[in-house]
């Protein structure tokens, strides 16, 4: 097991202790989960719901498996840090997961109520896919990370 500690600031694009190698051990499974998502629920979605059923659930049981994969390393990055970070991190990461998680029921319930058809006319309006979840809780937890950082100064 490796004895060094884990900081936040390793997996923060743009700061100076940033590593890609950190950041692909903690975050590799969710860009893993984050492609088969753009590539079945984006970019090629008529292709793949022409597919048998049991093909198409493969394809989504495969995502929840690399989710899962990726929780559990990011428990291990988080367990490596100490007690002040680590409490900042788990405060940041449960509030990005808690915001994300009401963001996308808030928006499927507007969207199922027909919010976003009367307001900007015939499309489609859906966010329940992988690519927009990370999207959501990267933003919110760098935001929340940014909150709680300065809370404790």
């Amino acid at each position: 097991m490796n004895n060094k500690l884990s900081f936040p600031d390793e997996i923060a694009f743009g700061r100076k202790e940033y590593s890609w190698r950190r950041d692909w051990q903690v975050n590799g499974w969710l860009i893993f989960a984050t492609i088969i998502s753009a590539l079945a629920d984006i970019m090629f979605p008529h292709i793949v719901s022409k597919w048998p059923a049991h093909w198409q659930a493969i394809v989504v049981l495969v995502q929840f498996l690399a989710i899962s994969l990726w929780a559990r390393s990011l428990v291990r990055w988080i367990r490596g840090m100490d007690e002040l970070q680590r409490r900042i991190t788990v405060s940041a990461v449960l509030f990005a997961v808690s915001a994300t998680f009401f963001l996308i029921m808030l928006w499927h319930r507007l969207n199922a109520a027909g919010l976003f058809q009367a307001l900007f006319g015939p499309g489609h309006w859906n966010i329940g896919t992988v690519c927009h979840a990370y999207l959501l809780l990267t933003i919110f937890y760098f935001s929340s990370h940014t909150f709680f950082t300065r809370r404790y100064q």
